[in-house]
């Protein structure tokens, strides 16, 4: 691979990380950083996921998203059910005020994106869109290899 291509790649995603704004202790208005929200949006949009699906499905170290379940968890944003039949195996699931939370994150981060974008002309944006589903298409192709 082309040395010129890696630098222009990992330059892009300095400067997206930047523009998202992910760096922050308060991610999207919250008290949480973007790890922590990221973990308590994916329960909410996967009530019943384990810790490790968890893991699996956003490629964090399970030390990690352990420590983040745990501060959730004494936020009472989650709660963990043990599997029946399990070897310890715990579903997680959002409280009433987890919930909150996400639909918090959800629609900060919905505001966020318009905000930034509100003033771009409509053929921009539409290229734009074009362009990062195509990033994501062929980067999930390259991930089934």
């Amino acid at each position: 691979m082309n040395e010129d291509l890696i630098k222009k790649i990992r330059q892009f995603n300095r400067y997206y990380t930047v523009w998202l704004d992910v760096m922050g202790k308060g991610y999207l208005g919250t008290s949480f950083s973007w790890p922590e929200s990221r973990v308590l949006f994916e329960i909410y949009t996967n009530q019943g996921i384990n810790a490790t699906e968890l893991c699996e499905h956003l490629n964090m170290d399970k030390s990690y998203v352990s420590r983040i379940l745990a501060k959730l968890e004494n936020k009472r944003l989650i709660t963990r059910q043990l599997v029946s039949g399990s070897k310890g195996i715990k579903k997680l699931y959002l409280t009433n005020a987890g919930s909150e939370e996400a639909k918090k994150i959800d629609w900060n981060g919905d505001k966020q994106i318009y905000e930034k974008l509100k003033n771009m002309d409509k053929e921009d944006c539409d290229r734009l869109c074009e362009a990062m589903v195509l990033i994501e298409h062929i980067l999930r192709k390259n991930d089934e290899k």
